[in-house]
C-alpha cells in the first residue's frame, strides 16, 4: 500500500513539474542575438506596413513627424509602430511613392523589438541600384574598426501596394552603441545636412555625459590650434585617432563623395564616456566609388580632416594607414566574389516584382566591380607614386 502511494506522489509530482514546465515561456533571443542572426541571414524579408487614412494625411503634411503603424512579417505583427519619412536631398520621396522610412519600434510601445532591433530603417535605394553599396562598405569600415551600421533586404508593401525592394538598415539606437563601445550612454550626434562640426549638431542620445556641446567644442579648439605639433597632440587627446584615421582612409578609398571628409555630410559623432574620445561613425553610403580613378588627398572640405593632415604627424598616419587597408582589408577580387553571392541574394527577390529591374541588375552589379577593380588599381598607382 505504501508503495502505491509513493509511486502515486512521484507521478503526481512529475505531472506537476511537466505542467509548470509547460507554462513557462520560451526564453526570447537577446537583442543583440537576434539583431545578428537577422543580417547574417541569407533572406529577403516581405514586410507590410498599414497607417490609418489619418496617418498617412500626415506623412504627406509633415513627413519627418512619427505616426503610428502597424507592422506585418509572416504571421507576426507589430502594433503601434512609430514611423515617419527619411532620406535627404536626392533620396527623398514622398509617402506615396517609393519612401525611405524610419521605424522606431518602442516610440509607443513600450520594449517592442523587431529581429532585436529598436529602431531602424527602410532605405529605398534610389541612388544606388545595386542595393548593396551601403552593405559591402559597411563590412569595409567595420573590419578596419570603425562602427557601421548593418544591411539586410526587404519587399515592402504599405497599404496593400507593393512599393518595391529596400534595404534594412540598422538603426544607431542603444544596442547599436552597445555593441561597439563598452559604455552606451555618451552624447551621440547626427551630423544633418552639409554641417560642420563647430555647428550645433542635433543630440540623438546622451545620459550623464557632457553638457552644452563641450566635447565637440573641445574639438573644435583642437583642430584650430595653431602650432602645428602642438594641433596634433590635442587632437589626438579628444580624438579616437585611430579610428578617425581608418575612418577618413576608407572614405578616400571608397571615394564616398558625400561623407564627411569631401562634403561634411552623412555622419554621426560619439562621444564614449569610457575612453573620454570621440568617434566618427559613416552613414548614407549609398553613392560609393562615384570616381574610382580620385586622388588619394582630394579636396577636403571637412575642416577637421584639413586641420589633421596639415600636420606632418596626420599626414604621414593617414598615408601609412590607406597602405595597410589597401594590403590587408580592400580585396578587390575577395570584394567582387561577395558582390556575386549578393547578387544571388538580391537579384531573384527583384525580378519577382519587377522583371525589368532584375533583367538589368547584374549591370549595376558588374558596374560596381567594374568601379571597385579600377580603385584598387589606381590605389596602388598613388601609393607607388609616394615611395618614388
Amino acid at each position: 500500500m505504501l508503495r502505491k502511494i509513493t509511486a502515486c506522489w512521484v507521478l503526481a509530482l512529475f505531472a506537476l513539474c511537466a505542467a509548470s514546465t509547460a507554462l513557462v515561456p520560451a526564453q526570447q533571443p537577446k537583442p543583440a542575438e537576434a539583431s545578428t542572426a537577422f543580417f547574417n541571414s541569407n533572406k529577403v524579408i516581405e514586410v507590410s506596413i498599414e497607417l490609418t487614412p489619418k496617418d498617412l494625411d500626415s506623412l504627406r503634411r509633415e513627413p519627418r513627424k512619427y505616426v503610428k503603424c502597424t507592422l506585418k512579417e509572416g504571421d507576426k505583427v507589430y502594433t503601434d509602430v512609430g514611423i515617419h519619412v527619411k532620406g535627404a536631398a536626392g533620396s527623398t520621396r514622398s509617402i506615396d511613392d517609393k519612401a525611405g522610412l524610419t521605424l522606431n519600434m518602442d516610440k509607443f510601445h513600450e520594449g517592442q523589438r523587431f529581429h532585436g532591433m529598436d529602431k531602424w530603417h527602410l532605405a529605398n535605394s534610389v541612388q544606388d541600384p545595386s542595393y548593396v553599396s551601403e552593405l559591402i562598405c559597411g563590412e569595409l569600415f567595420r573590419a578596419a574598426g570603425v562602427p557601421a551600421s548593418r544591411v539586410g533586404h526587404a519587399i515592402v508593401t504599405i497599404n496593400g501596394k507593393r512599393r518595391g525592394l529596400y534595404y534594412v538598415k540598422e538603426g544607431y539606437d542603444r544596442y547599436f552603441l552597445e555593441r561597439h563601445f563598452k559604455n552606451s550612454h555618451g552624447n551621440f550626434y547626427d551630423g544633418g545636412f552639409l554641417r560642420e562640426i563647430d555647428q550645433p549638431l542635433q543630440l540623438l542620445s546622451s545620459k550623464n555625459d557632457v553638457a552644452n556641446h563641450a566635447d565637440l567644442k573641445a574639438l573644435t579648439a583642437a583642430a584650430r590650434e595653431p602650432n602645428p605639433e602642438l594641433r596634433f597632440q590635442k587632437l589626438e587627446k579628444i580624438l579616437d585617432l585611430d579610428k578617425f584615421i581608418s575612418y577618413l582612409a576608407l572614405e578616400v578609398i571608397t571615394w564616398d563623395w558625400d561623407g564627411y571628409p569631401m562634403n561634411r555630410n552623412n555622419y554621426r559623432i560619439y562621444h564614449d564616456p569610457e575612453r573620454d574620445k570621440l568617434v566618427f561613425i559613416p552613414s548614407g553610403m549609398d553613392q560609393m566609388f562615384a570616381d574610382p580613378n580620385g586622388p588619394l588627398q582630394p579636396n577636403f572640405n571637412g575642416f577637421l580632416v584639413r586641420a589633421l593632415l596639415e600636420t606632418p604627424a596626420g599626414k604621414e598616419k593617414f598615408r601609412a594607414r590607406v597602405a595597410e587597408i589597401m594590403k590587408t582589408i580592400f580585396d578587390a577580387e575577395a570584394l567582387v566574389v561577395r558582390l556575386e553571392e549578393l547578387k544571388d541574394k538580391v537579384q531573384p527577390a527583384l525580378t519577382a516584382i519587377d522583371p525589368g529591374a532584375g533583367r538589368d541588375y547584374s549591370q549595376h552589379i558588374n558596374r560596381l566591380a567594374s568601379a571597385i577593380r579600377q580603385r584598387a588599381k589606381k590605389m596602388d598607382e598613388h601609393l607607388a607614386a609616394l615611395k618614388k
